[in-house]
């Protein structure tokens, strides 16, 4: 099936469009879309490289600072489960537990057996970890003061509905991509004989 043509724009040149939803499209191109993502990758570029900063200021890596953070604010008066942990942060129980090796060995956070579920483990904040927050949120509300603190109250409220809308999308995105790259692996060995073969011959 032969894609749809880009609109036509002088002589050279016209790649087919990367999108094909309408909304996404102005005047039938996809400029605009592709300078959206140019954006994305630009600002989480940017994100990315604030919270190295910010870890590193309390000697631990962005992923670490990132968990430390999501637990003091989501522990609530007993802790937070591993498992509603990696699903708030959309992450796995097991990046959960490898992030958090460090923070537990610095004593920044604590872990005890869940007194409601015995297969689950609670994760909260000590007070060093607490005390290592007070000391860094001064410049983690400067950074995101400048980061953010141009947005309107609307367009906070519209920022949070699109990053839900791109969260739900980038995941079937990925499930289509993994499924693309186990199909391709298992393709893969039967292709290598059909080399060997040829060569062979």
């Amino acid at each position: 099936m032969s894609r749809a043509p880009g609109p036509r724009r002088g002589n050279g040149y016209h790649p087919p469009r990367t999108v094909s939803h309408p909304a996404l499209l102005v005047g039938g191109s996809d400029t605009e879309f592709r300078r959206l993502i140019a954006r994305l990758l630009l600002v989480e570029e940017r994100l990315r490289h604030a919270r190295v900063y910010l870890g590193r200021l309390a000697g631990l890596s962005g992923p670490q600072y990132s968990l430390l953070m999501a637990v003091v604010y989501l522990q609530g008066e007993r802790g937070i489960a591993v498992q509603s942990l990696a699903r708030d942060l959309r992450v796995t129980s097991a990046f959960i537990a490898a992030e958090s090796r460090r923070l537990l060995e610095r004593g920044l956070l604590a872990k005890r057996p869940n007194p409601h579920d015995s297969r689950s483990t609670l994760i909260t904040v000590t007070l060093a970890g607490r005390r290592a927050i007070d000391h860094l949120v001064p410049e983690v509300r400067a950074v995101n003061d400048l980061f953010f603190g141009h947005l309107t109250r609307p367009a906070f409220a519209a920022a949070k509905r699109v990053l839900e809308q791109l969260t739900e999308g980038s995941r079937r995105a990925i499930a289509h991509i993994a499924a693309r790259e186990a199909h391709a692996a298992m393709r893969a060995p039967a292709r290598r004989a059909r080399n060997g073969r040829a060569r062979a011959g």
